[in-house]
C-alpha cells in the first residue's frame, strides 16, 4: 500500500433504510496517524454512517474503501479495530482479561488456543491502557472510563492499523474523559488512524486533526447542530438529478 492510500476513505455515501433516506452524500477520510471525527446530536446520521463503513448495513450509493480496497473485496479485517460504546457489551462473568484476550480471534481459526504471541499482545495491549493491574477483575465491576479502555484494549490487542470507535466518551465521568482522550491522542502520535463517533469535540479537540458535522444526514458547516436542529425536512433539488438516489422520491 502506497504511504499516500487512505486507511479508511468513504465517498458521497447514500443510505435509505426503510424507504426513508438516512445519509445525503457524506464522505470521510482517515490517513495514517490521523484522528478524524463524526459529529452530530442524536439523530444526525452518526451511527448509520459508521455502520455503513463497516459494512453492517448497505448504501445506496457511494464507496467505502478500506486501506484502498473496496469494502466488498476486503477481508483483512485484523488490521482496523472496532470499539464499540461499553454500555452495548452485555457480559456476566468475563474477566478484563478475557475481554481484551477476545480481540485476537481475528487471527485464529476457530477452536484454535491462544498462543504465547496472543499473550504478548494481550498483556501489552492492558499495558497500554493502564488496566493491567485489573486483568482478573471482573469486566462488570469497573467503572465506565475502565470500561471503555477495556474495549480499546481487547482492538489494540490485533493490533490494528486503523480504530473506528462510536462515541469512547459516552457514559465516562469527565475526569475519565480527559484520561481517554490522551490516551488516544498517544495512539495517534504512534501512528494509529482514528475514527470516532462523539457528540462534540470536548475533551477530544486537542486530539481530533479534522471532523464532519451531520445534521439530518448531511454534512454542516458547523458542529453546534443539537438533535433538535436536525429534525428532518424537506430535501433540496438533488444534484444527482431529479429523483433522490436512496429514496426514489421525485422532487
Amino acid at each position: 500500500m502506497a504511504d499516500n492510500t487512505p486507511l479508511l476513505e468513504a465517498s458521497s455515501l447514500y443510505v435509505s433504510l426503510g424507504g426513508l433516506p438516512i445519509l445525503r452524500d457524506v464522505s470521510l477520510q482517515v490517513r495514517t496517524g490521523e484522528a478524524v471525527a463524526i459529529l452530530g446530536g442524536n439523530g444526525s446520521g452518526k451511527t448509520t454512517t459508521l455502520r455503513a463503513i463497516l459494512g453492517l448495513i448497505p448504501f445506496q450509493q457511494g464507496s467505502v474503501k478500506m486501506f484502498g480496497t473496496e469494502l466488498a473485496q476486503f477481508h483483512a479485517w485484523d488490521r482496523v479495530g472496532y470499539v464499540p460504546q461499553h454500555s452495548s457489551l452485555n457480559v456476566s462473568n468475563a474477566t478484563v482479561r478475557e475481554i481484551v484476550s477476545s480481540g485476537r480471534l481475528s487471527h485464529h481459526r476457530i477452536f484454535q488456543w491462544l498462543n504465547r504471541e496472543d499473550r504478548i499482545h494481550i498483556d501489552h495491549a492492558l499495558e497500554l491502557v493502564g488496566l493491567a493491574d485489573r486483568a482478573r477483575w471482573p469486566f462488570q465491576d469497573l467503572s465506565g472510563g475502565q470500561k471503555q479502555r477495556a474495549l480499546i484494549a481487547r482492538a489494540l490487542s490485533s493490533r490494528p492499523e486503523l480504530l473506528i470507535m462510536d462515541e469512547p466518551l459516552a457514559g465516562v465521568d469527565l475526569h475519565s474523559q480527559a484520561g481517554l482522550a490522551q490516551l488516544l491522542g498517544e495512539l495517534r502520535s504512534d501512528g494509529l488512524g482514528l475514527a470516532v463517533v462523539l457528540h462534540e469535540q470536548g475533551p477530544m479537540a486537542s486530539v481530533l486533526d479534522r471532523w464532519v458535522t451531520l445534521c439530518d444526514g448531511r454534512i454542516v458547516e458547523s458542529e453546534s447542530h443539537g438533535a433538535t436542529d436536525c429534525a428532518p425536512d424537506q430535501p433540496e433539488q438533488s444534484r444527482l438529478g431529479l429523483l433522490d438516489p436512496v429514496a426514489g422520491v421525485r422532487r
